[in-house]
């Protein structure tokens, strides 16, 4: 996805308007119709108030990765970013149960270890 598509994208799913997310940059409908038509790219500070508005990356935000992580470390984040944005996208509910089973799996994986020494 490039810059437009993923704008659009983080737009509808916060289900504002081009003109509510105007507001919220400090531009005007236009630029954001502009900007997800990709006829024109919004300067650095808007940008970065985007990224910051929606909680995802610049690198994002301009399609150069996939994850929606704000922080830097690459690779090394790749698994744990997949299911800590699957874990967000989940309801209180079941934020909890997947906790209880985080739980439960780390105590069986310690039974199963102390029975084998």
């Amino acid at each position: 996805m490039d810059f437009s598509s993923r704008l659009k994208f983080l737009r509808q799913k916060f289900r504002l308007t081009q003109g509510e997310l105007a507001s919220v940059i400090g531009v005007k409908p236009s630029a954001i119709a502009n900007y997800e038509s990709n006829r024109n790219e919004p300067c650095f500070d808007k940008l970065i108030t985007l990224s910051d508005y929606f909680k995802v990356s610049c690198d994002y935000m301009l399609g150069v990765s996939d994850s929606t992580l704000r922080i830097g470390y690459g690779d090394m984040v790749n698994e744990t970013a997949a299911f800590i944005q699957k874990y967000y996208e989940l309801n209180s509910d079941n934020k909890e149960e997947i906790l209880k089973f985080i739980d439960y799996l780390l105590y069986k994986q310690n039974t199963l270890m102390n029975c084998e020494k």
